[in-house]
């Protein structure tokens, strides 16, 4: 029975941190586009800039506010939603969701919350609720107790046996966990953790560290109606931490019977929850038997939830949507582009998904960099093929931090630290193991030194008697044939043999060794469906067909990392949406399962490509796009793409490299808007932040009108256009000054305004800047249009962006982030008083 609803309550992820990148907003669009049908009214609640969905909604409808419970509970009074929303918005929302629902607060305003009942969201929140219940359904949950001396700690040990874990039980967080695996450490381990705790109690549990990781992700409909929607496997084991673990899709080293267990138990959990939409299963499996333990049940969106929806191409998102509204999963109405009989299939996979996470040791340097139960990576990439081997080295080259064809080498590591490594893994995992397997390392060896499947370094192994044939063979047929077989695109060929791309691709042509392109679709082609997502392979078929209508490319930013690139996604998503809008068949190209830009409805077409030179022109061979942009500050790339003629390349906004600086320093900014010789003030900005700031590499913050602006706009703004020349400046541009506070303002630099300020524009403006960019560069922007929108009011209100930093998570010491360290930001409005 569907629930009738006029009015629902969206809540947004907020602001992206480690933990969540763009997944939570991208979720949050998908669910947009599915509402949309039902007629109801949707208020958003987020204070992400980089929040698409945001901009879909009526301006009326959004609160650019913190995610809070006292801010949920203000805008219930004023809306009176039927309905709330939170499975999109991560953990944050369903806690507060949670704690609407125990406040009493959804029952005595008649609210409904979606996807899971109160009741049931509890046995979720508590943890002990959920031991019980897990319990009370024959699930197994590692035992665990609070114990007060060593006798209590042996009984306990005597009834699960070794190995466990002691926690000290401390006020102070701490946050040390002795493994034990005999009598004397487990004595030694009672001994420091009860010095070090307040209240005389340690914690001991049942070890599983080693055991494999498994996740499911199902969904289920409200008469109890389930299917899985895909199974992943992590290739570390139990100990380090999902999101910081290389996992694959399917799982790749189960048995049937292990599979169908945790099947089954992943269905027995969402029926004992009465979840309706999405539920995300976690698995520690034994690797020597059946034996299994439940780790972590999430009834709500999370990272891999989202990849395994990416990885089947099923419409998890859309799907689940309607199930929280009631509907049935045979009641579903898909988009044509799939079989109608899809909602209540299984997806079935033709092909393998690797993802690999990236780390931010790169830029913040002063933490433990070995993986362990604390998670660490701020982004992922994926890489799909038709083999394992072929997935793992396209993951792997989408997960350099240089857009350069090489792979990185290790080789110059001591013995001893590949001992080391493989027993306390960093972030350069699969490279070591590599490694090691090239040093003679036998595969037992390895496997029980990392515990890691056997299955997983004979792949590896594999891909290295390929890398060795092909690098001992160069410029041979064969070579190229085997090289592609593997998952080495065009570009990694020639590097491996330093020669022009052009060289290889003159190859393919002669050997007729042409690339084609497969669907990722959820049938595995038993049925026509159209999902338009599409991998590379070199097979005979080729699945994707270029457009008859004029079309663009978009290159995407490819796996998050620190810096802009929450920021660059959804600047990515905004130039798809302006190009649809201008009658553009749109075409992505990314490897990032988080990005909102690989949401369907945001593109024509998507490649899971890696963002490479080779792959690119692959693309650009098949396609013939009108026109490709480029979105984000890629200096390397862009030089690339510029080497070839034919190639109509927009740059958005224009490389960072063309600013100039009298010195880079910056108190206030005026920003403009260049249209031919027509210069247009935007607004002013003032940079915010501890001590006031002005080295330019500290400013992460701002604030809109800029301080003084009541006495001093007008003035800085007539300077900023008089100084700036049309002729060698175009689009959004930052007239930069600095200030003693007396007003008096020195100009120190010009430079085309930054992905992050451009989203910060947008959201202060009304005005949609990417959009306004694309136009332009497309020649079709309505200038008349645009004067009458930057018409010069008097201001009501300030804004505020403010970054945020990943220190406290990483368990770093720095407190003060260069913009090279931003993770994501979050903006608030304030009126000012009349």
């Amino acid at each position: 029975m569907t629930i009738d609803i006029k009015k629902v309550l969206l809540l947004g992820g907020g602001p992206t941190n480690i933990g969540h990148e763009n997944e939570l907003d991208a979720a949050a669009f998908e669910r947009l586009m599915a509402l949309k049908k039902t007629g109801a009214k949707i208020i958003y609640v987020d204070n992400n800039p980089f929040s698409v969905t945001s901009e879909e909604i009526q301006p009326a409808n959004v609160y650019v506010q913190e995610v809070n419970f006292q801010n949920v509970i203000n805008i219930i009074d004023k809306e009176k939603p039927d309905a709330i929303m939170a499975t999109q918005g991560g953990l944050n929302a369903m806690q507060i969701a949670w704690q609407l629902a125990e406040s009493g607060i959804l029952a005595s305003n008649n609210i409904s919350l979606l996807g899971i009942k109160p009741a049931d969201l509890r046995k979720v929140i508590d943890n002990q609720k959920l031991r019980d219940l897990l319990t009370e359904i024959d699930e197994k949950v590692i035992a665990s107790k609070i114990v007060a001396d060593d006798d209590e700690a042996m009984d306990f040990v005597r009834e699960v046996g070794f190995p466990v874990i002691v926690k000290p039980m401390s006020a102070s967080h701490d946050t040390s966990r002795f493994i034990c695996n005999n009598t004397d450490e487990l004595e030694d381990a009672l001994d420091v953790s009860f010095k070090r705790t307040y209240i005389k109690r340690c914690s001991i549990e049942q070890s599983i560290v080693g055991y494999k990781e498994i996740e499911m992700v199902g969904i289920r409909d409200a008469n109890g109606n389930k299917i899985l929607i895909s199974g992943m496997e992590d290739m570390d084991p139990i100990g380090i931490h999902s999101g910081d673990s290389i996992i694959f899709a399917p799982t790749q080293t189960l048995i049937n019977e292990e599979y169908q267990a945790l099947r089954t138990a992943t269905f027995r959990i969402m029926d004992a929850l009465n979840v309706t939409g999405t539920c995300h299963v976690q698995f520690a499996q034994s690797r020597t038997d059946a034996n299994y333990f439940v780790t972590k049940v999430s009834p709500f969106f999370t990272r891999n939830t989202i990849l395994a929806a990416k990885s089947t191409g099923y419409p998890l998102t859309y799907v689940s949507s309607f199930l929280e509204l009631g509907y049935n999963l045979t009641e579903i109405k898909l988009p044509s582009k799939y079989s109608k009989f899809l909602a209540f299939m299984e997806p079935t996979m033709d092909h393998v998904v690797v993802k690999i996470p990236l780390w931010p040791f790169r830029d913040i340097t002063d933490v433990d960099q070995h993986l362990n139960t604390l998670m660490k990576s701020v982004g992922s990439t994926i890489g799909v093929g038709r083999t394992v081997e072929e997935a793992i080295i396209k993951a792997m080259h989408s997960s350099q931090f240089s857009p350069r064809d090489i792979l990185p080498s290790v080789s110059k590591v001591n013995d001893d630290d590949v001992i080391n490594q493989l027993i306390h893994p960093l972030a350069s995992r699969i490279l070591i193991l590599m490694e090691a397997l090239r040093r003679g390392f036998s595969i037992d060896e390895l496997s029980e030194l990392t515990q890691i499947d056997r299955f997983y370094f004979y792949k590896l192994n594999q891909l290295l008697r390929a890398q060795d044939y092909v690098v001992n063979n160069p410029l041979s047929p064969k070579s190229v044939e085997i090289g592609h077989k593997y998952g080495f695109g065009d570009g990694m060929l020639a590097e491996l043999w330093q020669v022009n791309i052009s060289t290889i691709q003159r190859m393919n042509h002669n050997v007729k060794n042409q690339v084609t392109y497969k669907a990722i679709e959820p049938s595995a082609g038993e049925f026509m469906e159209a999902t338009n997502i599409f991998y590379s392979s070199y097979e005979l078929e080729n699945e994707s067909k270029p457009f008859a209508e004029k079309s663009a490319l978009v290159i995407g930013r490819g796996g998050n990392q620190l810096g802009p690139n929450s920021a660059a996604d959804y600047y990515t998503a905004q130039v798809l949406i302006s190009l649809h809008k201008a009658g553009y068949k749109t075409i992505i190209m990314n490897t990032n399962p988080n990005a909102v830009s690989l949401t369907p409805q945001l593109s024509d077409k998507e490649y899971i490509e890696p963002i490479q030179l080779g792959n690119i022109l692959n693309i650009v061979d098949l396609e013939k796009p009108d026109i490709v942009f480029l979105p984000g500050n890629r200096h390397y790339l862009s030089e690339q793409l510029k080497q070839f003629e034919d190639l109509n390349i927009v740059v958005l906004p224009p490389d960072q490299k063309v600013a100039t600086y009298n010195q880079k320093k910056a108190t206030t900014a005026v920003d403009l808007f260049i249209e031919g010789d027509e210069v247009l003030p935007v607004a002013t900005i003032s940079f915010v932040g501890k001590d006031q700031r002005t080295d330019l590499r500290l400013i992460n913050d701002y604030k809109e009108p800029m301080d003084h602006w009541q006495t001093d706009e007008a003035d800085l703004i007539a300077d900023a256009v008089k100084k700036v020349d049309s002729s060698k400046w175009q689009g959004l541009v930052q007239i930069l000054y600095n200030t003693t506070g007396d007003s008096n303002y020195e100009m120190t630099g010009i430079r085309p305004v930054r992905i992050t300020e451009t989203a910060f524009l947008t959201k202060t403006t009304g005005i949609n800047w990417v959009r306004v960019l694309v136009r332009k560069y497309l020649g079709i922007l309505d200038m008349k249009s645009l004067r009458e929108q930057l018409t010069p009011t008097q201001h009501q209100r300030s804004s505020t962006m403010i970054a945020k930093f990943p220190f406290r998570e990483l368990q770093s010491r720095q407190s003060e982030g260069t913009t090279k360290q931003e993770v994501g930001s979050a903006i608030s409005f304030k009126n000012f008083e009349s």
